[in-house]
């Protein structure tokens, strides 16, 4: 009898354990009937519906991470696809596994789309089967935090697209303030980003609604899609950029220190003479200038940059101005663009219109626009002519431009480029050319890898030189556009930002001095910072902060660029990074409406740029342990603080995180280490140095004011001397290239 019970017990057990497998295989079953499933990575799933394409990603355990569109995946010519159909499934390979599907849209237009999945990142290749131009659209459901499309991203109310007016984003160069083109948008709080660069009109929009990138030109088009951390998403970017024939351009030093630039402070008065006397009043006055950008008026009477070592009255002997700037350890710049005029002339211009107090009447024609036009070296129309375009801006006269989509283009240029014998070049050609976005990269980048300095400002899904300008500004934008456009770029993957010289057209106005030094406070905290007009009406107090402020950048100079070079490893915009992107996960880092970043993984930027005669902020602190740097109060996060007084004369900045930092010396140039115990765990901060390949391991954990502590030189296995602070519990010691340090507890 009890055999019996036993064995109904177990029959019974079977049933139930053979019913909860059925009711889970028909709901692996269900989901099947409406999608096509594919496994990404081990937490991640690929669903594509099987009537109209939708595609979407969900977890193991069926949460949405990016949801489908309302209605359809893809478009073809404007028409949603309403038909989908499996063709095959390849073999894993250097590409990964693909699967291939036939899509219909309303109008029976046809697509063949190749899914390739292979480390985190998802390819859809969409290819039409006609054979003209075609629209396509791949489209996602709408998702509440988005970063990044460039100069598209930037003219807008709010870092965040999602929330702006006007969601629908062209992405092209107008010639003015949208020069620098990318598709790439991140999803910090979804793990996702996305990315397109198949020549062609571009659109991207981005809202609640929907997510979509949108593409018209004849052929095929691949469409990439990033998953994981932000860390893992910049660097896949990377790798795709790259495969693409986008690589990056490595960062130098030299345009990390502080430089100046002519046009604020002389405009179209920009000659040997002025330039030295002002130059000579910084280097007097102890600001650290290396390089300086002289952008105006250099050319011979009716040329233009591109008169190529035709140098005019006012630099009447350049190669005296230059040993003249290298004595000085300055590095000479010029304005340069791709711009030719034909050969013949004069050329006037058809508008009275003129910048500042330029008082050109006419351009002459260029003999070397012919050798570029016979050689095939130019940017042609639809009818296969030689593109004839007009500035509005400079030099207002009908010109050609370097296509450096051409073999052999990008090496001619740059080596017309080097006829003016100068150390680099402040890039800023103006025309309007819609969609044709990728002729400056080749050109410019060619100069920046022959050992030129660069600062660019054209160009598509890269930086062509070590800082990429937003376009021009002022004072009154230190609000809202500078910071966005800053943060847009970062989030595209280049944080290397530089905008104006500080205080840039306002200077002179006496009344104004505080925004200018708020102004000078967020150039200082990041790559680019230069000076222009010389502040010799400001009060002494007030100049006294306003070189506080270019200081403090000269002692960061070095941990900014060796962040710099671990982004350019890497992708991630270390020099720069949005609180949303370094902290995804932490939904007040990512809702907070005052612009602070990270500057590597140990210092936040928080200068005050809202209300700024306030002299307070809403400060807000991520999770860990966070030290002002100025008072060496100790906070710990996540906390806001609020109303947190930023004086006009206070360093922005608070210290957590990895809580290391390396400075220079303001008078040895001598670099030491600074450790704040913010740390858990055993940590390691890499430093990289700028003239060379050499860096410094530094490993150290958790210690408190208790803790006898002691500094070895693991290179030479030899302790060192060090301070420690009594207030914040932070040690400093000297380091020196190829060595690592250890922090040791007792």
């Amino acid at each position: 009898m009890k055999l019996h019970f036993s064995y109904l017990i177990l029959l019974l057990h079977l049933v139930l354990l053979n019913a909860c497998k059925s009711s889970t295989s028909t709901t692996n079953e269900l989901l099947d009937h409406k999608s096509y499933t594919i496994r990404v990575n081990t937490s991640t799933k690929l669903l594509i519906g099987r009537d109209n394409f939708t595609v979407s990603f969900i977890d193991n355990k069926n949460n949405i991470l990016v949801p489908e569109h309302s209605n359809t995946g893809l478009t073809l010519s404007g028409k949603n696809v309403v038909a989908v159909k499996r063709l095959s499934i390849k073999k894993e390979s250097q590409k990964g596994k693909t699967y291939q599907y036939e899509v219909t849209n309303s109008d029976a237009q046809k697509a063949n789309v190749e899914v390739s999945i292979l480390n985190d990142i998802v390819a859809f290749k969409v290819m039409p089967t006609h054979d003209t131009n075609t629209e396509v659209s791949i489209q996602f459901g709408g998702m509440d935090l988005a970063h990044g499309l460039g100069d598209s991203g930037a003219y807008r109310e709010s870092f965040n697209l999602v929330e702006n007016k006007n969601t629908a984003y062209s992405i092209s160069n107008n010639g003015g303030g949208q020069r620098w083109a990318s598709t790439f948008t991140i999803f910090p709080k979804h793990n996702f980003g996305a990315v397109y660069f198949k020549k062609g009109k571009k659109q991207v929009i981005v809202n609640k609604q929907e997510y979509v990138m949108h593409f018209k030109n004849k052929g095929d088009v691949t469409f990439y899609c990033f998953l994981g951390s932000p860390k893992t998403i910049y660097k896949n970017y990377k790798s795709i950029r790259n495969q693409e024939g986008y690589t990056d351009v490595k960062p130098k030093f030299r345009l990390f220190e502080l430089g100046w630039e002519s046009w604020d402070a002389l405009g179209w008065n920009t000659k040997q003479e002025t330039v030295k006397n002002i130059l000579e009043k910084f280097h007097i006055n102890k600001y650290p200038i290396r390089w300086a950008v002289t952008g105006s008026g250099f050319w011979d009477e009716g040329g233009t940059t591109t008169s190529f070592g035709r140098w005019g009255e006012k630099f009447s002997d350049a190669k005296s101005m230059k040993d003249w700037m290298h004595g000085n350890d300055i590095k000479w710049m010029i304005g340069l663009r791709t711009n030719l005029i034909p050969e013949g002339g004069p050329y006037y211009p058809k508008t009275k219109k003129r910048d500042k107090n330029l008082k050109v009447k006419s351009f002459y024609g260029n003999k070397l626009t012919s050798e570029a036009y016979n050689k095939g070296y130019l940017v042609k129309d639809n009818n296969n002519e030689v593109l004839s375009i007009t500035s509005g801006v400079f030099p207002i006269v009908p010109s050609y431009l370097v296509d450096g989509n051409i073999p052999g283009a990008a090496q001619w240029y740059q080596k017309q480029y080097a006829k003016w014998d100068v150390d680099g070049i402040k890039e800023d050609t103006m025309m309007k050319l819609d969609s044709l976005t990728s002729i400056y990269n080749t050109p410019v980048a060619e100069i920046s890898h022959k050992g030129g300095l660069v600062m660019a400002r054209n160009g598509e899904f890269t930086s062509l030189g070590t800082l990429l300008r937003i376009n021009d500004t002022g004072v009154r934008e230190l609000d809202r556009r500078i910071p966005i456009n800053y943060f847009q770029y970062a989030a595209s993957g280049f944080p290397n930002v530089y905008s104006d010289v500080a205080g840039v057209h306002n200077m002179h106005n006496i009344k104004d001095m505080d925004r200018n030094i708020r102004h000078t406070w967020l150039l200082a905290l990041t790559s680019g910072l230069a000076v222009g007009a010389y502040p010799e009406k400001w009060s002494i107090d007030k100049q006294a902060i306003f070189k506080k402020a270019i200081n403090f950048h000269y002692t960061i100079a070095l941990y900014m660029f060796s962040e710099a070079v671990k982004g350019f490893q890497s992708g991630y915009p270390t020099t720069l990074t949005p609180l949303s992107i370094a902290f995804p996960n932490d939904d007040l880092a990512t809702s907070h409406q005052n612009f602070q970043w990270m500057i590597g993984e140990s210092v936040l930027a928080t200068p005050l740029l809202k209300n700024h005669t306030s002299g307070k902020m809403d400060v807000y602190l991520p999770k860990g342990i966070w030290f002002d740097f100025e008072t060496g109060e100790k906070y710990s996060g996540p906390q806001l603080l609020k109303d947190y007084a930023i004086p006009l004369e206070k360093t922005p900045v608070f210290i957590g995180g990895k809580g290391a930092i390396v400075m220079r010396d303001l008078e040895t140039d001598a670099l030491s280490a600074t450790i704040y115990p913010v740390v858990e765990n055993k940590t390691v901060y890499t430093f990289n140095y700028p003239h060379s390949e050499d860096e410094s391991k530094i490993t150290y954990g958790a210690w408190d004011t208790t803790d006898v502590l002691k500094v070895v030189d693991m290179t030479v296995n030899k302790n060192i001397n060090f301070h420690l602070d009594q207030h914040t519990g932070s040690i400093n010691f000297p380091i020196e290239p190829s060595h690592d340090y250890k922090v040791i507890r007792n």
